[in-house]
Protein backbone atom coordinates (compact mmCIF):
# COMPACT_ATOMS: atom_id res chain seq x y z
CA UNK A 1 0.00 0.00 0.00
CA UNK A 2 1.45 3.34 -1.06
CA UNK A 3 0.46 5.97 1.48
CA UNK A 4 3.06 8.43 0.19
CA UNK A 5 4.57 9.07 -3.21
CA UNK A 6 8.32 9.20 -3.81
CA UNK A 7 8.02 12.97 -4.21
CA UNK A 8 6.31 13.29 -0.84
CA UNK A 9 8.93 11.08 0.82
CA UNK A 10 11.71 13.24 -0.60
CA UNK A 11 9.98 16.40 0.66
CA UNK A 12 9.71 14.87 4.16
CA UNK A 13 13.44 14.03 4.12
CA UNK A 14 14.31 17.54 2.97
CA UNK A 15 12.26 19.06 5.79
CA UNK A 16 13.99 16.77 8.28
CA UNK A 17 17.48 17.61 7.05
CA UNK A 18 16.71 21.30 6.88
CA UNK A 19 20.37 22.35 7.21
CA UNK A 20 21.27 20.42 4.07
CA UNK A 21 21.01 21.60 0.47
CA UNK A 22 17.64 20.27 -0.68
CA UNK A 23 18.85 19.74 -4.21
CA UNK A 24 21.55 17.36 -2.94
CA UNK A 25 19.20 14.99 -1.08
CA UNK A 26 18.63 11.70 -2.90
CA UNK A 27 15.92 9.24 -1.82
CA UNK A 28 17.33 5.71 -1.88
CA UNK A 29 14.52 3.72 -0.27
CA UNK A 30 11.31 3.99 1.75
CA UNK A 31 10.05 1.31 4.12
CA UNK A 32 6.54 1.29 5.58
CA UNK A 33 5.26 -1.12 8.20
CA UNK A 34 2.04 -1.26 10.21
CA UNK A 35 2.23 -0.16 13.82
CA UNK A 36 1.89 -2.76 16.56
CA UNK A 37 -1.57 -3.62 17.90
CA UNK A 38 -1.00 -1.57 21.02
CA UNK A 39 -0.73 1.50 18.77
CA UNK A 40 -4.14 0.94 17.16
CA UNK A 41 -6.44 3.93 17.45
CA UNK A 42 -10.19 4.39 17.17
CA UNK A 43 -9.72 7.31 14.80
CA UNK A 44 -7.04 6.06 12.44
CA UNK A 45 -4.39 3.55 11.47
CA UNK A 46 -0.78 3.89 12.55
CA UNK A 47 2.41 3.08 10.68
CA UNK A 48 6.17 3.39 11.01
CA UNK A 49 8.08 4.91 8.09
CA UNK A 50 11.81 4.72 7.44
CA UNK A 51 13.43 6.79 4.70
CA UNK A 52 16.95 6.05 3.56
CA UNK A 53 18.52 9.05 1.87
CA UNK A 54 21.94 10.24 0.78
CA UNK A 55 23.47 13.69 0.72
CA UNK A 56 25.14 13.58 -2.71
CA UNK A 57 27.51 16.41 -1.90
CA UNK A 58 28.80 15.11 1.45
CA UNK A 59 28.32 11.42 0.65
CA UNK A 60 26.46 11.07 3.96
CA UNK A 61 23.79 8.39 4.28
CA UNK A 62 20.83 8.97 6.64
CA UNK A 63 18.18 6.63 8.00
CA UNK A 64 15.18 8.72 9.06
CA UNK A 65 12.32 7.31 11.14
CA UNK A 66 8.77 8.65 11.37
CA UNK A 67 5.37 7.87 12.84
CA UNK A 68 2.37 8.01 10.51
CA UNK A 69 -1.30 8.51 11.33
CA UNK A 70 -3.61 7.70 8.46
CA UNK A 71 -7.31 7.54 7.75
CA UNK A 72 -8.37 3.89 8.13
CA UNK A 73 -7.94 1.78 5.01
CA UNK A 74 -8.83 -1.62 6.47
CA UNK A 75 -12.13 -0.66 8.12
CA UNK A 76 -14.62 1.12 5.87
CA UNK A 77 -17.17 2.11 8.57
CA UNK A 78 -14.35 3.53 10.67
CA UNK A 79 -12.99 5.46 7.68
CA UNK A 80 -16.42 6.87 6.88
CA UNK A 81 -16.81 8.01 10.49
CA UNK A 82 -13.42 9.75 10.45
CA UNK A 83 -14.18 11.48 7.18
CA UNK A 84 -17.61 12.58 8.33
CA UNK A 85 -16.21 14.11 11.51
CA UNK A 86 -13.22 15.67 9.78
CA UNK A 87 -10.78 14.55 12.48
CA UNK A 88 -7.76 14.48 10.16
CA UNK A 89 -8.59 17.84 8.60
CA UNK A 90 -8.73 19.29 12.10
CA UNK A 91 -5.52 17.73 13.39
CA UNK A 92 -3.59 18.58 10.21
CA UNK A 93 -4.61 22.23 10.55
CA UNK A 94 -3.64 22.26 14.23
CA UNK A 95 -0.18 20.88 13.46
CA UNK A 96 0.32 23.31 10.59
CA UNK A 97 -1.15 26.54 11.98
CA UNK A 98 -1.28 26.39 15.78
CA UNK A 99 1.23 24.10 17.49
CA UNK A 100 4.40 25.61 15.96
CA UNK A 101 3.36 29.03 17.28
CA UNK A 102 2.69 27.68 20.77
CA UNK A 103 6.04 25.85 20.78
CA UNK A 104 7.88 29.17 20.28
CA UNK A 105 7.07 30.19 23.87
CA UNK A 106 8.11 26.94 25.56
CA UNK A 107 11.34 25.88 27.23
CA UNK A 108 11.11 22.24 26.07
CA UNK A 109 9.52 20.04 23.43
CA UNK A 110 5.75 20.13 23.90
CA UNK A 111 4.62 18.04 20.92
CA UNK A 112 6.13 15.84 18.20
CA UNK A 113 7.23 17.74 15.13
CA UNK A 114 5.02 17.35 12.04
CA UNK A 115 6.96 16.97 8.79
CA UNK A 116 4.08 16.54 6.37
CA UNK A 117 0.29 16.54 6.42
CA UNK A 118 -2.68 16.03 4.15
CA UNK A 119 -6.36 15.80 5.04
CA UNK A 120 -5.93 12.03 5.31
CA UNK A 121 -2.42 11.60 6.73
CA UNK A 122 0.09 12.99 9.22
CA UNK A 123 3.82 12.26 9.14
CA UNK A 124 5.23 12.96 12.58
CA UNK A 125 8.48 12.71 14.45
CA UNK A 126 8.85 9.22 15.88
CA UNK A 127 8.88 9.92 19.60
CA UNK A 128 9.82 6.34 20.42
CA UNK A 129 13.41 7.21 19.49
CA UNK A 130 13.69 9.06 22.82
CA UNK A 131 10.37 8.62 24.62
CA UNK A 132 8.15 5.70 25.55
CA UNK A 133 4.92 4.74 27.23
CA UNK A 134 5.09 3.33 30.72
CA UNK A 135 5.58 -0.41 30.72
CA UNK A 136 2.90 -2.78 32.02
CA UNK A 137 5.08 -3.32 35.09
CA UNK A 138 5.32 0.42 35.78
CA UNK A 139 2.70 2.61 37.45
CA UNK A 140 2.02 6.31 37.65
CA UNK A 141 3.25 7.90 40.86
CA UNK A 142 2.52 11.39 42.11
CA UNK A 143 5.75 12.49 40.41
CA UNK A 144 4.49 11.24 37.05
CA UNK A 145 1.27 13.20 37.45
CA UNK A 146 3.17 16.30 38.49
CA UNK A 147 5.42 16.06 35.44
CA UNK A 148 2.42 15.82 33.09
CA UNK A 149 0.65 18.67 34.90
CA UNK A 150 3.78 20.83 34.52
CA UNK A 151 3.79 20.00 30.82
CA UNK A 152 0.13 20.95 30.43
CA UNK A 153 0.72 24.16 32.37
CA UNK A 154 3.49 25.12 29.94
CA UNK A 155 1.26 24.38 26.94
CA UNK A 156 -1.48 26.55 28.44
CA UNK A 157 0.86 29.40 29.40
CA UNK A 158 2.53 29.34 25.96
CA UNK A 159 -0.84 29.65 24.24
CA UNK A 160 -1.66 32.70 26.40
CA UNK A 161 1.75 34.22 25.60
CA UNK A 162 1.12 33.80 21.88
CA UNK A 163 -2.23 35.58 22.23
CA UNK A 164 -0.71 38.39 24.26
CA UNK A 165 2.20 38.82 21.85
CA UNK A 166 0.00 39.09 18.76
CA UNK A 167 -3.08 40.54 20.50
CA UNK A 168 -5.65 38.08 19.25
CA UNK A 169 -7.91 35.28 20.49
CA UNK A 170 -7.03 31.71 19.47
CA UNK A 171 -10.63 30.57 19.73
CA UNK A 172 -11.87 33.30 17.42
CA UNK A 173 -9.05 33.12 14.85
CA UNK A 174 -9.26 29.35 14.55
CA UNK A 175 -12.96 28.80 15.24
CA UNK A 176 -13.32 26.80 12.02
CA UNK A 177 -10.47 24.50 13.09
CA UNK A 178 -11.02 24.06 16.83
CA UNK A 179 -14.46 22.52 16.53
CA UNK A 180 -15.92 20.29 19.23
CA UNK A 181 -15.70 16.68 18.05
CA UNK A 182 -16.16 14.97 21.39
CA UNK A 183 -18.78 16.21 23.85
CA UNK A 184 -21.28 17.39 21.28
CA UNK A 185 -24.90 16.44 20.65
CA UNK A 186 -23.91 16.20 16.97
CA UNK A 187 -21.44 13.41 17.82
CA UNK A 188 -23.19 10.04 17.61
CA UNK A 189 -20.39 8.41 19.67
CA UNK A 190 -21.06 10.84 22.51
CA UNK A 191 -24.86 10.55 22.43
CA UNK A 192 -24.69 6.76 22.19
CA UNK A 193 -22.31 6.80 25.15
CA UNK A 194 -24.71 8.85 27.26
CA UNK A 195 -27.45 6.30 26.60
CA UNK A 196 -25.01 3.57 27.60
CA UNK A 197 -24.32 5.35 30.92
CA UNK A 198 -28.07 5.43 31.64
CA UNK A 199 -28.31 1.74 30.66
CA UNK A 200 -25.49 0.77 33.03
CA UNK A 201 -26.78 2.96 35.86
CA UNK A 202 -30.23 1.36 35.64
CA UNK A 203 -28.77 -2.12 36.09
CA UNK A 204 -26.31 -1.18 38.85
CA UNK A 205 -27.08 -3.39 41.89
CA UNK A 206 -26.93 -0.43 44.29
CA UNK A 207 -29.42 1.62 42.25
CA UNK A 208 -32.42 -0.67 42.39
CA UNK A 209 -34.41 1.48 44.82
CA UNK A 210 -37.42 3.49 43.62
CA UNK A 211 -35.59 6.75 44.35
CA UNK A 212 -32.54 5.81 42.28
CA UNK A 213 -34.52 4.40 39.37
CA UNK A 214 -36.72 7.51 39.25
CA UNK A 215 -33.63 9.74 39.11
CA UNK A 216 -31.95 7.59 36.46
CA UNK A 217 -34.95 7.38 34.15
CA UNK A 218 -36.31 10.91 34.62
CA UNK A 219 -33.25 13.13 35.14
CA UNK A 220 -29.91 11.47 34.41
CA UNK A 221 -29.83 11.75 30.62
CA UNK A 222 -30.72 15.46 30.57
CA UNK A 223 -28.09 16.19 33.22
CA UNK A 224 -25.46 14.32 31.21
CA UNK A 225 -26.10 16.50 28.16
CA UNK A 226 -25.08 19.54 30.26
CA UNK A 227 -21.47 18.51 29.68
CA UNK A 228 -21.67 20.05 26.20
CA UNK A 229 -21.93 23.49 27.83
CA UNK A 230 -18.94 22.81 30.08
CA UNK A 231 -16.49 22.40 27.18
CA UNK A 232 -17.35 25.73 25.57
CA UNK A 233 -15.08 28.70 26.42
CA UNK A 234 -15.30 29.60 30.10
CA UNK A 235 -16.78 32.85 31.36
CA UNK A 236 -15.00 32.45 34.70
CA UNK A 237 -11.29 32.17 33.83
CA UNK A 238 -8.91 32.76 30.91
CA UNK A 239 -9.29 30.15 28.20
CA UNK A 240 -6.28 28.37 26.70
CA UNK A 241 -5.39 25.87 24.01
CA UNK A 242 -6.39 22.56 25.62
CA UNK A 243 -5.18 19.14 24.51
CA UNK A 244 -8.39 17.52 25.81
CA UNK A 245 -7.26 13.90 25.47
CA UNK A 246 -4.67 13.24 28.16
CA UNK A 247 -5.08 9.51 28.66
CA UNK A 248 -2.04 7.30 29.17
CA UNK A 249 -1.56 6.24 25.52
CA UNK A 250 -1.27 9.88 24.51
CA UNK A 251 1.49 10.56 27.05
CA UNK A 252 5.10 9.61 26.31
CA UNK A 253 7.87 9.80 28.90
CA UNK A 254 11.62 10.28 28.50
CA UNK A 255 13.99 8.62 30.96
CA UNK A 256 17.58 9.57 31.65
CA UNK A 257 18.73 5.96 31.37
CA UNK A 258 17.39 2.41 31.27
CA UNK A 259 17.77 2.19 35.04
CA UNK A 260 15.92 5.44 35.77
CA UNK A 261 12.79 4.93 37.86
CA UNK A 262 11.27 8.34 37.27
CA UNK A 263 11.03 10.15 33.92
CA UNK A 264 12.81 13.42 33.28
CA UNK A 265 10.35 14.76 30.70
CA UNK A 266 7.14 13.95 28.85
CA UNK A 267 5.46 14.77 25.56
CA UNK A 268 1.82 14.61 24.45
CA UNK A 269 0.36 13.40 21.16
CA UNK A 270 -3.01 13.25 19.36
CA UNK A 271 -4.68 16.62 18.85
CA UNK A 272 -7.94 15.56 17.24
CA UNK A 273 -9.96 16.69 20.26
CA UNK A 274 -8.01 19.89 20.97
CA UNK A 275 -10.15 22.93 21.80
CA UNK A 276 -9.93 26.49 23.08
CA UNK A 277 -11.54 26.23 26.51
CA UNK A 278 -10.97 26.11 30.25
CA UNK A 279 -7.54 24.76 31.34
CA UNK A 280 -9.28 22.82 34.11
CA UNK A 281 -10.53 20.33 31.52
CA UNK A 282 -6.98 19.14 30.76
CA UNK A 283 -6.16 18.88 34.46
CA UNK A 284 -9.34 17.02 35.39
CA UNK A 285 -9.31 14.73 32.37
CA UNK A 286 -5.82 13.57 33.34
CA UNK A 287 -6.84 12.88 36.92
CA UNK A 288 -10.09 11.12 35.99
CA UNK A 289 -8.97 9.12 32.97
CA UNK A 290 -5.49 8.01 34.05
CA UNK A 291 -5.70 7.82 37.85
CA UNK A 292 -7.77 5.19 39.63
CA UNK A 293 -10.51 6.47 41.94
CA UNK A 294 -8.46 5.71 45.05
CA UNK A 295 -5.32 7.35 43.71
CA UNK A 296 -7.25 10.38 42.47
CA UNK A 297 -8.79 10.94 45.88
CA UNK A 298 -5.33 10.79 47.45
CA UNK A 299 -3.56 13.16 45.05
CA UNK A 300 -6.43 15.42 43.88
CA UNK A 301 -5.86 18.54 45.98
CA UNK A 302 -2.06 18.41 45.70
CA UNK A 303 -2.30 17.94 41.92
CA UNK A 304 -4.53 21.00 41.49
CA UNK A 305 -2.17 23.10 43.59
CA UNK A 306 0.88 21.84 41.72
CA UNK A 307 -0.64 22.64 38.34
CA UNK A 308 -1.62 26.16 39.36
CA UNK A 309 1.80 26.94 40.84
CA UNK A 310 3.44 25.67 37.65
CA UNK A 311 1.07 27.74 35.49
CA UNK A 312 1.86 30.89 37.47
CA UNK A 313 5.59 30.19 37.17
CA UNK A 314 5.39 29.90 33.37
CA UNK A 315 3.23 33.01 33.05
CA UNK A 316 5.76 35.01 35.06
CA UNK A 317 8.66 33.54 33.01
CA UNK A 318 6.90 34.79 29.90
CA UNK A 319 6.59 38.29 31.33
CA UNK A 320 2.87 37.97 32.02
CA UNK A 321 0.77 38.51 35.13
CA UNK A 322 0.84 35.34 37.23
CA UNK A 323 -2.71 36.12 38.36
CA UNK A 324 -4.21 35.97 34.87
CA UNK A 325 -5.76 32.78 36.23
CA UNK A 326 -6.15 33.21 39.97
CA UNK A 327 -6.10 30.25 42.35
CA UNK A 328 -9.61 31.10 43.59
CA UNK A 329 -11.12 31.16 40.10
CA UNK A 330 -9.17 28.08 39.06
CA UNK A 331 -10.57 26.03 41.95
CA UNK A 332 -14.07 27.39 41.33
CA UNK A 333 -13.79 26.39 37.68
CA UNK A 334 -12.58 22.90 38.65
CA UNK A 335 -15.78 22.42 40.61
CA UNK A 336 -17.89 23.62 37.67
CA UNK A 337 -16.21 21.45 35.04
CA UNK A 338 -15.83 18.31 37.16
CA UNK A 339 -19.00 16.88 35.62
CA UNK A 340 -17.38 16.85 32.17
CA UNK A 341 -14.42 14.85 33.52
CA UNK A 342 -16.70 12.35 35.24
CA UNK A 343 -18.67 11.84 32.04
CA UNK A 344 -15.51 11.36 29.96
CA UNK A 345 -14.33 8.75 32.46
CA UNK A 346 -17.65 6.90 32.27
CA UNK A 347 -17.71 7.15 28.46
CA UNK A 348 -14.17 5.94 27.83
CA UNK A 349 -13.83 3.25 30.50
CA UNK A 350 -15.81 0.60 28.56
CA UNK A 351 -13.48 1.04 25.56
CA UNK A 352 -10.13 1.44 27.32
CA UNK A 353 -10.77 -1.45 29.71
CA UNK A 354 -11.96 -3.83 27.01
CA UNK A 355 -9.17 -6.33 26.43
CA UNK A 356 -7.18 -5.61 23.26
CA UNK A 357 -7.80 -9.14 21.97
CA UNK A 358 -11.58 -8.68 22.17
CA UNK A 359 -11.49 -5.14 20.84
CA UNK A 360 -9.19 -5.95 17.91
CA UNK A 361 -11.20 -9.04 17.00
CA UNK A 362 -14.47 -7.12 16.99
CA UNK A 363 -13.02 -4.30 14.90
CA UNK A 364 -11.39 -6.58 12.33
CA UNK A 365 -13.96 -9.39 12.09
CA UNK A 366 -17.19 -7.47 12.74
CA UNK A 367 -16.53 -3.86 11.68
CA UNK A 368 -20.21 -3.08 11.01
CA UNK A 369 -21.25 -4.37 14.43
CA UNK A 370 -18.41 -2.48 16.09
CA UNK A 371 -19.46 0.73 14.33
CA UNK A 372 -23.04 0.10 15.49
CA UNK A 373 -21.73 -0.38 19.01
CA UNK A 374 -19.80 2.89 18.92
CA UNK A 375 -22.38 5.09 17.25
CA UNK A 376 -25.87 3.63 17.70
CA UNK A 377 -26.41 1.31 20.67
CA UNK A 378 -23.84 -0.16 23.08
CA UNK A 379 -26.08 -2.22 25.34
CA UNK A 380 -25.83 -5.52 23.43
CA UNK A 381 -22.05 -5.25 22.99
CA UNK A 382 -21.52 -4.30 26.65
CA UNK A 383 -23.46 -7.37 27.79
CA UNK A 384 -21.47 -9.49 25.36
CA UNK A 385 -18.10 -8.28 26.64
CA UNK A 386 -19.26 -8.70 30.24
CA UNK A 387 -19.67 -12.43 29.50
CA UNK A 388 -16.34 -12.72 27.67
CA UNK A 389 -14.15 -10.69 30.03
CA UNK A 390 -14.20 -11.46 33.77
CA UNK A 391 -14.35 -8.34 35.97
CA UNK A 392 -15.32 -6.07 33.07
CA UNK A 393 -18.75 -5.19 34.43
CA UNK A 394 -17.41 -4.27 37.85
CA UNK A 395 -14.69 -2.11 36.27
CA UNK A 396 -16.99 -0.08 34.01
CA UNK A 397 -19.59 0.34 36.75
CA UNK A 398 -17.12 2.22 38.98
CA UNK A 399 -17.21 5.53 37.05
CA UNK A 400 -20.96 5.21 36.53
CA UNK A 401 -21.53 4.97 40.27
CA UNK A 402 -19.28 7.93 41.06
CA UNK A 403 -20.99 9.97 38.33
CA UNK A 404 -24.54 9.19 39.47
CA UNK A 405 -23.67 9.75 43.14
CA UNK A 406 -22.11 13.10 42.24
CA UNK A 407 -25.12 14.24 40.22
CA UNK A 408 -27.64 13.18 42.84
CA UNK A 409 -25.73 15.29 45.37
CA UNK A 410 -24.91 18.25 43.10
CA UNK A 411 -27.87 18.39 40.74
CA UNK A 412 -28.45 22.02 41.77
CA UNK A 413 -25.16 23.09 40.14
CA UNK A 414 -26.46 22.21 36.69
CA UNK A 415 -30.06 23.48 36.81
Amino acid sequence: MDLLSAEECLLIAQRTLKDKDKSQILLLDSQLEAGSNDLMGYMGEYYKLRLIVEDIKDKDRHELDYFIKSLPHKNEPQRAECERKGVFRKESAIYAKILPNVQKYATKKLFPRCFYSRNDILVLEDLTQEYRHLKATESYTLEHYKLVLEHLAEVHAASIAWEEKEQFNIGERYKDVLIELHLSTENSWFMTGLKAIVFLAARHPQYQTVEHQKFIHNKLYNLLTKSEELVTPSRIIRNVLCHRDTWDRNIFFRFGSESSVLPSACCIVDFQLTKYCSPTLDVLFLLYIVASADVRQEIYDESLEHYHISLQSHLIRLGLNGELISRENFLKECQRTRLAALIIWALTEPQTKMSSSISNRLRSQEPEKFDYYLNTDRSEMLLRVMKLQPGYEQTIMSPVKELVDYLMENEHLYD
